[in-house]
């Protein structure tokens, strides 16, 4: 027995089912007997959704080499107009369904088969009549004194409420349960702290949850921005905003720190907090605290008070590498010839090899081209690659990806005469590398890998084997540089 399955272009498959079958099983079967073929064909999705009420027929093409049925497993409410048909002709078939009268949704499958082989299993849902639907129940905001809400329910169904989020100060006072139409109210008791928010969730018949609805109190308000700053290693003002409907302060945790401080430490309401810094000149990321405290201006409010870490980068120092000796012995003839010697590589269609490369800063210096000569640079993660090129014939620098990215209108030009550096940045973002081509200094492309654009994906922590070279010609690079990424302590 063989069953082939092909699949044509559009968003609707003409498929084909062809199978040989015998009238018992191979095991069985006399060698001399001859196989039986069925060749039959379909234009059908995998699925389709109804409305309850007027549902639009579903309609289908079936051709086979033998006779063939579409059923249905649920044939009091549905009718397939034909549902049988002979060979070799091609049939338009029709399922009509019935109003769904009830709440709740129904599933049905119809079934394509021709002799006894099925060539298709086609899931049918048509919706219910049910329905559950909110009024009133945006920007809910309660009194700091306390007060109440209400918001209205919409429905042919048994609902419930229930508050998920806030118990401990937001209560429903009307409208726990009900059927059909009808009101939810909360409350809430005078909120003598920081804003609060809450959350009621709305359930349907079968305590399956429908819907959310926010409620916020008003409280004293102190909302920063930031949490956490960081920040490079330059002399700056630092600027944070932060909302706010009180007086509110901010100290350093740590008074004796001395590398960071603020102009003005007392505020009203919202305002821009700033932060002046010093430039750091160690070699490792510094860290304080401070805390945004608002003043108690009335007995019995408590105070609010946000803390929040602010970080300064070191200034990183680029680890420089001649190609001499001992740099030689870490890489590998990967194709072509190429030679090391006085500090340089030499790579006349030729290219070298190494791996255990993290992400970081690089830098490569290309001391000189040949005539026409095409240089390569790729860091590769499998079969995944990062490719940085320049065409002395041309003169214009090409980047690329495997799999394509695409990069057009990137490319600058540069004087093949010159010395030059090509460099790609790799750093983090949300757990995937960021990718920058950096030429001669000026960034002229990036690209976070993260699987949202048609090129690579590639995690931050991933290593890459760096392939350096030329594909013609010859091109000599005079080092290459590293920078390691600031290590924030995270």
């Amino acid at each position: 027995m063989k069953t082939i399955f092909r699949n044509f272009p559009g968003r609707r498959t003409f498929t084909v089912l062809s199978v040989a079958a015998a009238v018992v099983l191979s095991a069985c079967n006399n060698d001399d007997e001859p196989m039986k073929w069925v060749d039959l064909r379909y234009i059908a999705e995998d699925s389709y959704t109804l409305d309850a009420a007027n549902p639009q027929p579903i309609q289908l093409q079936v051709k086979s080499t033998d006779p063939w049925v579409v059923y249905s497993q649920h044939s009091d409410w549905c009718t397939i107009t034909p549902s049988e048909g002979g060979p070799d002709e091609l049939f338009d078939v029709k399922v009509t369904y019935k109003e769904n009268t009830g709440l709740d949704d129904r599933i049905d499958t119809l079934v394509i088969q021709s002799d006894y082989w099925i060539g298709k299993w086609v899931q049918v849902l048509q919706r219910g009549t049910a329905y559950l639907t909110l009024e009133d129940d945006q920007d809910i905001l309660l009194e700091q004194t306390g007060s109440s809400h209400t918001f209205k329910i919409l429905s042919n169904q048994d609902w419930s409420t229930a508050v998920t989020e806030g118990a401990e100060w937001l209560s429903i006072t009307a409208g726990s349960e009900g059927s059909l139409n009808g009101e939810v109210t909360v409350s809430a008791e005078e909120n003598k702290g920081e804003r609060r928010y809450g959350t009621v969730t709305v359930y349907d018949r079968h305590d399956k949850a429908f819907a959310t609805v926010a409620i916020t109190q008003d409280g004293v308000q102190l909302d920063p921005a930031e949490v956490l700053v960081k920040t490079d290693y330059a002399a700056k003002e630092y600027r944070i905003a932060v909302t706010s409907n009180a007086e509110w302060t901010v100290t350093k945790d740590d008074e004796d720190i001395e590398w960071y401080s603020f102009p003005t430490t007392e505020f009203n309401g919202t305002q821009e907090l700033v932060i002046k810094l010093d430039e750091n000149v160690s070699s490792a990321v510094r860290t304080a605290t401070f805390t945004l405290s608002t003043k108690v201006v009335e007995e019995g409010i408590t105070p609010v008070t946000k803390q929040i870490t602010l970080k300064q980068a070191n200034n990183p120092t680029p680890v420089r590498t001649e190609f001499d000796d001992v740099e030689q012995g870490k890489w590998s003839i990967y194709s072509g010839t190429s030679s090391f010697a006085d500090g340089d590589v030499t790579c006349t269609a030729g290219r070298v090899s190494r791996g255990g490369f993290a992400p970081g800063y690089y830098t490569f210096r290309i001391k000189s081209w040949s005539t026409g000569a095409y240089s390569q640079l790729f860091f590769t993660y499998g079969s995944t690659e990062i490719r940085w090129h320049t065409d002395a014939a041309t003169g214009k620098t090409a980047i690329s990806t495997t799999p394509w990215l695409n990069t057009a209108g990137s490319n600058v030009a540069f004087d093949p005469s010159q010395p030059h550096d090509l460099s790609l940045n790799l750093t983090d973002v949300n757990g995937y590398l960021k990718i920058e081509w950096i030429f001669d200094g000026q960034t002229i492309y990036s690209y976070v890998a993260d699987g949202s654009a048609s090129g690579p994906v590639i995690t931050s922590s991933s290593e890459s084997t760096v392939i350096l070279g030329s594909s013609k010609g010859t091109v000599v690079y005079d080092w290459w540089e590293y920078t390691a990424p600031i290590d924030w302590g995270d």
